[in-house]
């Protein structure tokens, strides 16, 4: 699947103001043209894309500023919109933020099995790598938010098969 495009439309009303206790970075200078845009995805990807609890799309609106919602594709039903509203450069950083987790989700389905034994690039065994036998179930669904501190693995390079010799 190629990487998905944002389509962008200007609405010309003011977004500035607003501070609260959940308001993102750049709320200051983001008084002006407002915009918003439509990355359509695969539908199973929905769910992982905003995290348990909303945790990825707060760590994008955290991060960027722009809003993300999550929509019903318009003909398609196996297609989400995920539409990102703010500045042009708030909806550049959370699009950009948006590929790279999508990335990360399709690189972790296509792993072929049978790889990698905890084995780093460089040939070093990835970080706290040591002790993960057992695959991450909620990564797998797209919900583990433990990250590099999960004690199990995400995927067959951090997993390390228990083949002690007696």
């Amino acid at each position: 699947m190629a990487p998905p495009m944002p389509q962008v439309s200007r609405n010309m009303q003011g977004s500035g103001g607003g501070g609260g206790r959940f308001s993102g970075p750049g709320h200051v200078s983001s008084f002006g043209a407002s915009a918003t845009a439509k990355i359509s995805v695969d539908a199973s990807l929905a769910g992982a894309i905003i995290g348990k609890g909303g945790v990825s799309s707060k760590q994008i609106y955290r991060q960027t500023g722009a809003k993300l919602t999550i929509q019903d594709h318009e003909r398609d039903p196996n297609l989400k919109n995920i539409e990102l509203e703010g500045t042009f450069e708030q909806i550049n950083e959370a699009s950009v933020m948006v590929r790279e987790l999508i990335g990360r989700l399709n690189s972790a389905a296509r792993r072929p099995p049978g790889g990698g034994g905890g084995i780093g690039s460089e040939g070093k065994p990835h970080p706290g790598s040591n002790f993960k036998t057992k695959m991450c179930e909620r990564f797998s669904k797209g919900s583990c938010t433990f990250g590099d501190r999960c004690h199990f693995a995400h995927g067959e390079a951090e997993l390390r098969r228990s083949g002690i010799p007696s």
